[in-house]
């Protein structure tokens, strides 16, 4: 569409730094082990990264940018959605929604069956 393959566009840019904190908060976590220091380099790093969220979403709102401007959260209320596709993005929200529910449920029943493991080989 831009006839590009890479171009140094606010969301782009910003979300490829959120990208950079994640591949190295996957790389200290894992190796930091036991080490207060590690574990506190990746805390930072995730930080950072929590802040880099509100820059993403609202860059097309503060930077002329290659992006549209928002069209179902428009703080302005100009554009809007077609009903069908709004319809369609509810749907897959709640799917989605229910989708994660169930596996953080069994997720959380793993861990309590885990834990019912460990205490028993006491």
């Amino acid at each position: 569409v831009w006839n590009t393959w890479w171009t140094w566009d606010a969301r782009l840019t910003y979300t490829l730094i959120l990208w950079l904190v994640f591949a190295a908060y996957q790389l200290v976590r894992p190796f930091a082990g036991e080490s207060e220091r590690g574990a506190r380099f990746a805390a930072v790093l995730s930080i950072v990264g929590f802040a880099d969220l509100p820059i993403i979403h609202f860059s097309v709102l503060w930077w002329r940018t290659l992006h549209p401007k928002p069209v179902v959260m428009d703080p302005v209320g100009g554009k809007h959605l077609d009903p069908a596709m709004f319809q369609t993005l509810m749907f897959t929200l709640g799917a989605w929604t229910l989708l994660y529910v169930f596996f953080l449920a069994k997720r959380v029943q793993i861990e309590h069956r885990r834990n019912e493991l460990d205490a028993a080989g006491r």
